[in-house]
This record gives C-alpha cells, structure tokens and sequence, in this order.
C-alpha cells in the first residue's frame, strides 16, 4: 500500500480521487492548498503528490516546483490535475517543474487510475543533470584577421538565410522593368519548377492566376513609383500546372532611386503558403461541421429538459440552464422538477462526465430512467441506486455521472435528499433574528456508474414556510479567473443576499422562485460567460 498526497481546492474532486485510491489500496491525505501540502509532505513523505494547477495562495506548480527543490522531497512523482488549461499550455509547466503525468478534468476513472498506477510504479530519485554554459568577451582579434572572420560570418549568415528559406518555402527576387527580366533565388526557381533563375517578364505572367494579374502589376508599379513597401498573396502555377498560394512582399531600393522617378530595381520575398491556406481551410470545414453537430446535438440537448415547470401548492419552483457560449462541444447537464403521487415534488439536478454525443445520449438515457423509476418508488436513495445499478451494466467505458435527487412533501413539510457525488445543494431557512441562514447539506455518496455495489445515504430535513432548497452544477461555482473552492464558498453568501432581495421586492406575493433562479445564476457568474454549463433549480416553499 502507498501513500498519496492529494491537494485540490474543490473537495469533489479530492473526494474523486480518494475513492479511487482506495479501489486500489492506496491511502490518501488531503490538502486543499500548496502550503498545507508542503506542510504536509515535510512532516510526512508521500509516496507520489497528486495536485491540482490552479489552487489560492500557493498553487500547484509553485507546489512542484518547492517539492523538487528540497532534497527530502526532490525524489516524489507528482502529477497535475487541471480543468482549467489544454494540453499545450499544461506540458510546457509540466516539464519545467519535473512533473510527468497530467490528469485532465473531467477526470474519467479509467484514466486516472492507469495515471495512478504509472505514477505510483515510477522509479524515485531520478533527476536531470543540468549544465550550463557561459560566453564571456572574447578578445579582439588581430587587425589582419578582420577580413578572413566577416567573410566566414557571411558565409554563415548566407547559410542561415538559406536555411530560413527552406523550412519557410520562401525566397528572393529581382525585377528590372526596363529589361524585362525577373531573377528567382535557386529555391524560389525549383519551388516554381522553372529551367532558370532568371525568367522573361511575360513568361512568369503566363502562370500567374487571371484573377491576380492586375494586381501584382499594380503592386509592382505602386512600390516603383512611391517607393513604400507592399504586399499581397497571389496564385502561381509552376510548370507541372500545380497552383501555389504565394504571400509576395515588394520593396525599392530607396538610394539608388532619384526624387520624383521611379525606383530602376524591385524586390522582395515570395512565400509558399498553399500547405497553410489549405490547413486553414480545412479547419473552418471542420469548425463548420462541428458547428452544425452542435447545433443539432443542442436542440436534442434541450428537448430532454423541461420545458415547463408543474405548479404544486405550497410549493414555488424554478430551473435555469445555460450553455457555455464559447464551447464547440456538447452540453451535459440536466435539472428536472417533476410532480409525484401525493402531491410531492421530485427535483434532481446532474451532469455527465464529458462533452461529447456519446456524454449527452447517457444524459438523455439518465433522465429517462430517473422519470420512470420516480412513479414506481420516489425514494431518492433508492432511486439513486437503481441509475448506479442501470449504468453499470448498460453502458462501457470510463462514463460516470454525479446527481442530487430531493423529495419534498408540501403536506408535512419534509425533504428527503440523497447525493451522489454532487456538488452540495444548499437550504437556506429564514432566521429567528430575520438573517437568512445557508447550509449545504453534506451527507454525499459516490459518483454513478464507477462502483456496482455503492450505497447512497438519505438526508431527513423539515423546510418550514419560507425555506429555500438550491441545486446547482459546478459550473455555477467554477471560473477561470478564480479556483472552484472560492466559487463554493461565495455560493451561500450570494444565495442568501439574492434571497433577501427578492423576498423585499415581493412582499405579500407567492415566491418566485424562478426570479430567484436567474438571479442567483447573475450574482455568481458577475455579467461573465459561464466556463461550463449551468443548471441550478430552486424549491421555494410558501410562507
């Protein structure tokens, strides 16, 4: 057994992490910041540090970065965990702070425990030899040496340019007006498939696109007569009939031209673009289709939500989701109310792993179900149980969900909640003093679909007249510009200024719980775009 030291400001995914060490044996300790984590590590060696990037106070690459400073600890794999940067962005700090392993949230199981195996089975102590190499002044060489040093440095800078040239596709030419005559750099001739570097005026415009004629001889003329640089991208056919998309630049020779004529002599640079305008076209194909798969998934997305809430006495109800508006994938939250047997109301609010189509057909197939077992036994624990035990055994894969199903009885005033590795709802109860009160209700069990026999537990609570009950998916409380445990712990403090403030703008009238909602979605995300969807549904009780 091994001992992991976990550090992740959000408390799902340090429970995430914990559970799935223990699936293999494996004993963690927690931190929820890199100074507690340091304290940690010093006082007790792990045997590998999982920790995420973005963290307040110290965060996790300044944490990697102390840990391979100290001896005691320079030898522990560590790994990222991060919702937060792509792969391009993370690798580079990866590797500069010795870390090997990332793990990208929405974490699947599957991954994570083959990261947790590689991490664990690494060998320790390995460091990299680093040397360094220092060029002070070098002396000034003899006067009869001058000539023979520029003239290698030149034959190294015309190595370099050539070089430049090569991996560019590019190259120079020459045009003399008056003789009628282009010369090409030996890269920009054998580019073209052209016998010479030097090519008749008339024989190079015969490949040059009818289209893009005139204006390379417009080019041409403007830069000989005003004698300011120009630029423009034209099409070229070589002499296999192959068109070449090429950006050409055209300058003068400003001393060699006189006041008021036009310059003898232009220039410039010509490159072979055609690789990467066909690469940029081929992207907006593909953002295009992907667009319109989204568009199509989106509307199936929607068409599972409600569209209209039950109206149940007592009882005011509300639900709001939003999409990220800059993401090209796929929804795949839901949040459902819906009216049962003895005028009780069922609220549950969940989100799949992922953004893909494979992500929102389980959100469909997972709302489908939760309906149907809600006429045949409510019970939220229950319920919750029979989804684990439906996506353990249909669906393959690393795919998991996290939900919070709750049953309130008008009648008696009670709520039933069981939480399956979701965010923590909140309840906010009207003060004695007049202060409303938020409280998350903590009992949580684990994610669906990871462990057949899990368990879920029921949480009993009485709601008197004017209590609250909000469900929300995490992208309520994340943002790129702050951690998420930031986000969790400002949720009460706007919950309940939100709550007070509508409550004052509808003295003598029902709740509006759908007023609250969209409020509540305002206060927290401040005028911003979400970073992922947002669902959140409120139970308002009646005073």
């Amino acid at each position: 057994m091994s001992t992991v030291l976990v550090v992740d400001d959000d408390p799902i995914s340090r429970d995430f992490m914990r559970t799935l060490l223990g699936y293999r044996g494996h004993q963690a300790y927690e931190a929820a910041d890199g100074d507690t984590a340091l304290a940690l590590a010093r006082r007790r060696l792990p045997d590998a540090v999982i920790t995420d990037v973005m963290m307040p106070n110290l965060d996790g690459y300044e944490l990697a970065r102390m840990l391979r400073s100290q001896p005691a600890t320079s030898h522990i794999p560590i790994a990222f965990s991060t919702a937060h940067y792509g792969q391009d962005e993370i690798e580079p700090m990866a590797r500069a702070c010795g870390v090997r392993d990332v793990i990208f949230k929405p974490a699947q199981p599957g991954m994570v425990l083959a990261t947790i195996d590689a991490l664990l089975g690494s060998a320790a102590g390995a460091g990299d030899a680093i040397s360094e190499a220092g060029f002070g002044p070098q002396p000034e060489p003899p006067v009869d040496d001058l000539p023979a040093r520029w003239h290698r440095f030149a034959e190294g800078l015309a190595e370099r340019l050539a070089e430049t040239h090569r991996l560019t596709r590019s190259g120079t030419w020459d045009l003399d007006p008056d003789a009628g005559m282009i010369v090409l750099s030996t890269g920009l001739s054998d580019l073209l498939r052209l016998p010479s570097t030097s090519v008749r005026l008339e024989q190079l415009r015969q490949h040059v696109h009818p289209e893009d004629l005139a204006k390379l001889v417009a080019l041409s003329e403007d830069t000989r007569r005003a004698g300011e640089p120009r630029i423009t991208e034209v099409r070229i056919a070589d002499l296999d009939g192959v068109v070449h998309e090429l950006i050409v630049s055209c300058r003068t020779d400003t001393q060699a031209r006189q006041p008021g004529e036009s310059a003898p002599i232009v220039w410039g640079v010509a490159q072979d673009v055609t690789e990467i305008r066909r690469a940029q076209r081929n992207n907006l194909n593909v953002q295009g289709r992907w667009l319109a798969e989204r568009r199509a998934v989106d509307s199936f997305h929607q068409a599972v939500l409600p569209r209209k809430l039950p109206t149940v006495a007592g009882v005011g109800l509300g639900a709001i989701y939003l999409a990220a508006p800059e993401r090209l994938d796929i929804g795949n939250g839901w949040c459902d109310v819906q009216q049962i047997a003895g005028g009780r109301v069922l609220l549950s609010v969940g989100e799949v792993a992922g953004h893909d189509q494979p992500a929102v057909a389980v959100t469909s197939s997972v709302l489908a179900a939760l309906r149907a077992y809600a006429f045949e036994d409510p019970d939220p624990a229950r319920l919750l149980t029979r989804l684990n035990r439906l996506l353990t055994g249909t669906f393959e894969g690393d795919m998991f969900v996290t939900a919070v199903v709750a049953v309130y009885d008008p009648d008696t005033e009670c709520l039933c909640v069981a939480n399956a590795g979701h965010p923590l709802p909140l309840v906010v109860v009207p003060g004695s003093d007049g202060d409303p009160k938020a409280v998350p209700l903590q009992r949580r069990g684990p994610a669906l679909g990871i462990f057949a026999d899990a368990e879920f537990a029921r949480q009993h609570l009485t709601m008197p007249p004017g209590s609250v009950l909000c469900a929300y998916t995490d992208g309520v409380i994340d943002c790129h510009d702050g951690p998420m445990a930031a986000g969790a712990r400002r949720l009460p403090y706007a919950v309940t200024k939100v709550f007070n403030e509508v409550a004052a703008d509808q003295v003598d009238q029902p709740p509006d719980a759908q007023d609250l909602a969209e409020r509540i979605v305002v206060e927290m995300l401040g005028g911003n775009s979400p970073d992922d969807d947002v669902c959140v549904a409120v139970l308002w009780t009646s005073t």
